[in-house]
């Protein structure tokens, strides 16, 4: 009896330490994710608009290499097969959309760019 008193007592210190190390990882969490990061604070270097316009436009054309590899490996079925160029097909677009507002931005400024559209020129120019 006395054993089992032991063992229950190390189990409850044990998973009371866990406990105790889970919140202390929360708390460490939640305060990085809410104190504001070092590259927040540099400057942000401006989009290369040319560079990234034609790597926009590259990439366009870049999506569908590969396509009858991908066919062969996934596209079982004609309904994949249609899924993949309907996916490829969107991508594409939305690139050369992009390098469109590229281009549209270094004759208008940088206005005509969301801030989505900067982040994803300045990774692809980069």
């Amino acid at each position: 009896m006395e054993d089992s008193r032991g063992v229950r007592r190390r189990i409850f210190i044990l998973s009371g330490s866990i406990l105790a190390g889970l919140i202390a990882i929360a708390a460490v969490l939640i305060f990085q994710s809410t104190s504001p990061s070092v590259a927040s604070q540099e400057p942000e270097q401006p989009v290369q608009l040319e560079q990234a316009a034609d790597q926009a436009a590259d990439l366009s054309e870049d999506v569908y290499s590969g396509l009858d590899t991908t066919k062969k490996i996934i596209g079982k079925t004609e309904a994949r097969n249609q899924a993949i160029e309907t996916g490829r097909d969107a991508a594409s677009q939305k690139l050369e959309e992009l390098s469109d507002r590229a281009q549209q931005a270094k004759t208008h400024g940088e206005d005509v760019l969301s801030a989505t559209d900067k982040r994803v020129l300045k990774h692809i120019s980069e």
